[in-house]
């Protein structure tokens, strides 16, 4: 005779989080270390990186696999540390010339950047006002999946596809503004 088990509940998504990122500690420990070396440092990139992939959390999609995500978050916090590192421990000087070269590309990239901007701001306006609201409410004030779904009375995972379709709404009309040569 076979015995049924009852169906258990939909796990909620912050517990997935939380069971891969438990399962991966020792490996991104490793990682680390074996980037870094020098112990402090290493912790320093692990601490760093278990507080970013944290922060990220509403970006891992639980149906991926956590640790190459992981890793390369990890990856991102050790070249912070090196960074760091490289600027506690030599002062190069850069020739003048390479200085204003450099400072140029810098102003372009601004430029650049304003154009963005400009264009994300002319995006937006034309999304309704509930979009821009839910989107506000998830990208400035912070506020999580699990408060907006509270919030709008909606689906976890209708919020999560909703904020993706907007993000490629966004996308897709930056791209087209920015090929017609400004913001329209």
């Amino acid at each position: 005779m076979k015995h049924i088990m009852p169906s258990l509940p939909e796990p909620d998504p912050t517990e997935a989080f939380i069971r891969a990122l438990s399962e991966t500690q020792s490996a991104l420990r490793a990682y680390c270390f074996a980037s870094l070396g020098q112990s402090d440092e290493a912790k320093e990139a692990f601490q760093r990186a278990n507080i970013a992939l944290w922060r990220k959390c509403s970006d891992w999609n639980p149906e991926t696999s956590f640790l190459p995500w992981a890793i390369t978050v990890a990856k991102f916090e050790v070249l912070g540390v090196l960074r760091d590192r490289q600027r506690r421990e030599s002062r190069f000087v850069f020739d003048p010339d390479v200085v204003e070269l450099m400072l140029d590309e810098s102003a372009n990239v601004a430029k650049h950047s304003s154009y963005r901007t400009e264009a994300l701001e002319n995006c937006l306006a034309k999304l309704s006002e509930s979009n821009r609201k839910v989107l506000s409410d998830y990208y400035v004030d912070g506020h999580s999946i699990t408060d907006l779904s509270t919030t709008y009375r909606k689906a976890a995972s209708a919020l999560k596809v909703m904020l993706l379709r907007l993000r490629g709404k966004l996308r897709e009309c930056i791209e087209r503004t920015l090929e017609k040569g400004g913001a329209a």
